[in-house]
């Protein structure tokens, strides 16, 4: 790769994405790449491995991996390129523009196609075929035009997570199963005057990330296409919209909610000041290590009220690419099959509190630990969502969809004209 391209597209997009990315980090972020691609003294590689994956870990669990890669494979050094998820992405479509990508990339369902689009991406059915992988023993066998360009390391799902001792001072006995005891339960735990809500909706515009509005629509049966294709007009879409409408309208949704971020909700719920949270599981010992005596648990997203199907539940991965212009595929490929190996992906999968991505690896806290045997469970007994993985410029959509969302809760638009935004805008893209 070509470094001082690279550092070039740094300095143009870091400043911004890190903007973009507000509270996203847990830890410092690492913008300064190695020397991509290169042969170092003795024949030694060094590849750049762009990735938010250090900084939602623990401290020191990436960087201990990626050591005991490269002792297992000598002549392989691996330099981690470690950024908040909107920074990553952003650095990313900034180096898929120039082709100087990273040689192994973290990415996801939302944004493989449109770099698959860009040509940045190297052919891994291809990859897999030279290594004599197996393929078999990956969980999700993602493929565009017939092949694969993105390996889900690891799955994750967004419950709804619940304040207990909030619930229980409101007098909510039991948890919310559809969205008119949720609407009850809101109204009794919102308290403004001690700056206590029910729950937040972050729909930045220039950072859209998380599922917590789609959630609603999905864990009732819900979806945004029919048969590959925009089907806004729907009148489960149309409830959905009034839902959100009516909890933004009564005041039970924490204020901010336009411009706030992911990572800004988690922070609210974890201190205390939210009832409720749609939140990713990778969630869960973040939670636990800022505020020991939070006391909180797990359940579906409430559905749609009279729903007896299975509850959809947003699902989102960590994924791995490799650079087209990568010079060293092969190395590159290499990291990412150790990566898949079963007791490695057992334990990223354990660390980050996801579902590997490879058939045989079992995460070490499905037993032992009541809440991460809960999470399991409902994992096993719901169906995951990923509406617009693979799809064309999805991160778009998510963005055109945060704009609607907006101008509905903000008085400017109402129900049917936001679906018809809506439809307009995703048919041409989704045609």
């Amino acid at each position: 790769m070509n470094r001082r391209k690279f550092l070039a597209s740094v300095a143009a997009v870091i400043a911004p994405a890190l903007l973009l990315a507000g509270c996203g980090s847990s830890g410092p972020a690492s913008t300064s790449p190695g020397a991509s691609a290169s042969q170092g003294a003795g024949g030694t590689v060094t590849l750049d491995f762009s990735q938010w994956w250090e900084v939602e870990l623990n401290p020191g669990v990436m960087r201990g991996l990626m050591d005991r890669f490269e002792k297992e494979n000598p002549g392989i050094k691996v330099n981690l390129i470690s950024n908040p998820y909107a920074a990553t992405m952003d650095l990313e479509i900034a180096g898929a523009a120039t082709k100087t990508l990273p040689d192994v990339v973290a990415i996801n369902g939302t944004t493989v196609y449109d770099l698959y689009d860009q040509g940045a991406l190297a052919n891994l059915s291809t990859l897999m075929k030279d290594a004599g992988f197996d393929a078999s023993q990956l969980a999700n066998d993602d493929k565009i035009d017939g092949s694969v360009y993105l390996i889900r390391a690891l799955n994750f799902t967004y419950p709804m997570y619940y304040n207990t001792d909030l619930l229980s001072a409101a007098g909510i006995k039991d948890l919310p199963t559809n969205r008119t005891e949720f609407a009850a339960m809101a109204k009794a735990v919102t308290d403004p005057k001690k700056n206590i809500y029910a729950w937040s909706l972050p729909i930045n515009v220039q950072s859209p990330a998380g599922f917590v509005s789609q959630s609603w629509l999905w864990s009732g049966g819900g979806r945004f296409l029919k048969d590959g294709k925009p089907d806004f007009s729907s009148d489960q879409v149309k409830s959905w919209l009034e839902f959100l409408q009516s909890q933004y309208k009564a005041g039970y949704v924490a204020p901010g909610a336009f411009t706030q971020q992911e990572q800004a909700m988690v922070e609210e719920f974890t201190a205390g000041r939210n009832a409720a949270m749609i939140g990713s599981l990778a969630h869960i010992n973040g939670i636990r290590k800022t505020n020991p005596k939070l006391k909180f648990t797990i359940a579906p997203v409430p559905a749609v009220d009279g729903y007896t199907g299975k509850h959809g539940i947003a699902g989102a991965s960590w994924g791995l690419g490799v650079a087209e212009n990568s010079q060293h595929k092969a190395e590159a490929w290499k990291l990412i099959q150790w990566i898949m190996s079963t007791d490695i992906n057992s334990e990223l999968a354990t660390q980050a509190i996801g579902f590997p991505g490879n058939k045989n690896s079992v995460p070490g806290y499905v037993k032992g630990d009541e809440l991460f045997t809960k999470a399991f469970e409902i994992y096993q007994q719901s169906e995951m969502v990923t509406e617009l993985d693979g799809k064309p410029k999805a991160l778009d959509l998510f963005r055109n969809l945060n704009e609607n969302l907006v101008k509905l809760l903000d008085g400017k638009a109402d129900v049917p004209a936001t679906q018809q935004s809506l439809q307009d805008y995703w048919s041409p893209v989704l045609k």
